[in-house]
C-alpha cells in the first residue's frame, strides 16, 4: 500500500504546479493561460504573482504592456473578486460561475436599486460609451453614466460595474495613466463562450494541472460550484488525471504537470518566493494545511476578514511575513515566525532584491 503523501510533498507539489520553481522564462501571457487565472484584487500584487511564475525576471512594464495589448485582462470570474485572466479563459469561467455570480448579488443590487431595467440601461449606455475601442477609467465611466441620467453613486457604481463585467460586457485592460480603464470585452478582445458543460471539463483539468494536487473541496471553493458538482467534474475527468492519497484525504493530481515530475518538485522544494497578498498558493485552495501551519493562520489573515499578508514560502511552505520599509531607500524586512533556515539566507537576499527591482520597474 502507498503511503499517504505527507503536507511538505503536497506543498511542494504545489509549488511546482505553480511555477513557483527555476526554469526557462514564459511570458505574461502564457504564465496566466497556465495558471488558469491569479487572483489580483491587490493589482501591484497580481502583477507580482505574474513575474514569479514567470522566474522574476519579468518587469512591471512588461505585463502592463499584455494588459495593454489585450493578451491578458482583470475582471471577476469567480468569487466575487478580481483575477487576470486570458480574454479566452474569462469567457470560459463565465460560462459556468456567471448565472451563480449574477444571482447571488441580485438581492444586494435591489437594495441600491438597481432594477433589471437599470442594469439595462447601465450596459447600452456602457456600451455607447466604450464602443469603437474606447477605453475609459473606472471613475470616468460611472461619471459619464452619471450625466446621461443613471445615478452611480456610492455603491451602486461598484454593483454596476460587477454585474456589466460577470455577464461578459466589460472587462479591465489597458492602463490610462496609473488606472486601469474599462473596456468592451468582445471589442477588446473577440470571442465565444463555450457550453457550460465543455468549460467545466476543460477548467476542471486545467485548474488540477496548475494547482494539484487538489480535493473535491478545492476545485467548489475555487470555482464557486458546490461540492457535489465539484466531485462530479472530477470525476468525470478521471481519465486525464490521477487520485493520489495525502494525510488530509483523497486528492487528484494531472500526470502531465509539473507537481507530477520529481525533478519538478524537487527544484520547488528548494524554492525561496516572496509572494504577494492573495497569491494562489493560499488562496488557491480551501484547505491550505499543506502550506500554513493552522497555528500561523491568523498571522497571515488576523482577524478573519479576508484580507491575507504577504509572505516567505519555501519548497511551497509558509515561514513567516515580508514587507516593504518606505525608506529614501526602499527595503525588504522580514517577520519569520520562527526562524528562517540559515541555508535561505541568501536566497532570501535575491528574492528581496528580485522585488525591489521589480517594484521599481514600471
Amino acid at each position: 500500500m502507498t503511503p499517504a503523501l505527507p503536507p511538505a510533498e503536497v506543498a511542494a507539489m504545489r509549488a511546482a504546479a505553480q511555477l513557483l520553481l527555476d526554469g526557462p522564462r514564459a511570458g505574461p501571457e502564457e504564465t496566466v493561460r497556465w495558471m488558469l487565472a491569479l487572483q489580483a484584487q491587490d493589482f501591484a500584487g497580481g502583477l507580482w504573482a505574474v513575474a514569479l511564475r514567470d522566474r522574476a525576471d519579468e518587469t512591471r512594464a512588461d505585463i502592463e504592456a499584455a494588459l495593454g495589448a489585450g493578451t491578458i485582462v482583470r475582471s471577476w470570474p469567480m468569487r466575487g473578486t478580481l483575477h487576470l485572466v486570458t480574454p479566452r479563459d474569462l469567457r470560459l469561467l463565465l460560462a459556468i460561475t456567471a448565472i451563480r455570480a449574477v444571482a447571488a448579488a441580485a438581492g444586494r443590487r435591489a437594495q441600491l436599486g438597481l432594477s433589471p431595467e437599470q442594469l439595462d440601461r447601465g450596459r447600452k449606455l456602457t456600451v455607447e460609451l466604450l464602443a469603437g475601442g474606447r477605453a475609459l477609467p473606472r471613475a470616468e465611466l460611472m461619471a459619464a453614466i452619471a450625466e446621461r441620467g443613471l445615478d452611480t453613486s456610492g455603491q451602486r457604481a461598484a454593483h454596476l460595474l460587477g454585474w456589466l463585467s460577470q455577464t461578459g460586457v466589460t472587462c479591465l485592460g489597458p492602463m490610462v495613466g496609473r488606472q486601469q480603464a474599462v473596456v468592451l470585452l468582445d471589442e477588446w478582445s473577440p470571442g465565444e463562450a463555450p457550453e457550460r458543460d465543455t468549460a467545466l471539463r476543460e477548467a476542471t483539468l486545467r485548474y488540477v494541472r496548475s494547482h494539484g494536487p487538489v480535493g473535491a473541496a478545492d476545485l467548489s471553493w475555487w470555482l464557486g460550484i458546490t461540492k457535489t458538482e465539484a466531485t462530479r467534474a472530477l470525476t468525470e475527468a478521471g481519465d486525464e488525471l490521477e487520485r493520489i492519497e495525502s494525510e488530509a484525504g483523497p486528492l487528484w493530481l494531472a500526470p502531465d504537470s509539473p507537481a507530477g515530475d520529481p525533478q519538478s518538485v524537487a527544484a520547488a522544494a528548494d524554492a525561496v518566493r516572496l509572494l504577494p497578498p492573495f497569491d494562489e498558493l493560499l488562496l488557491g485552495y480551501t484547505d491550505r494545511s499543506a502550506s500554513l501551519e493552522p497555528a500561523y493562520a491568523h498571522h497571515v489573515a488576523p482577524g478573519a476578514n479576508g484580507l491575507f499578508r504577504p509572505v516567505v514560502a519555501a519548497g511551497g511552505r509558509i515561514l513567516g511575513l515580508w514587507r516593504v520599509e518606505r525608506r529614501s531607500t526602499p527595503s525588504v524586512e522580514f517577520d519569520p515566525f520562527v526562524s528562517f533556515p540559515p541555508d535561505a539566507l541568501p536566497a532570501l537576499e535575491e528574492a528581496a532584491a528580485a522585488h525591489l527591482r521589480f517594484a521599481a520597474s514600471r
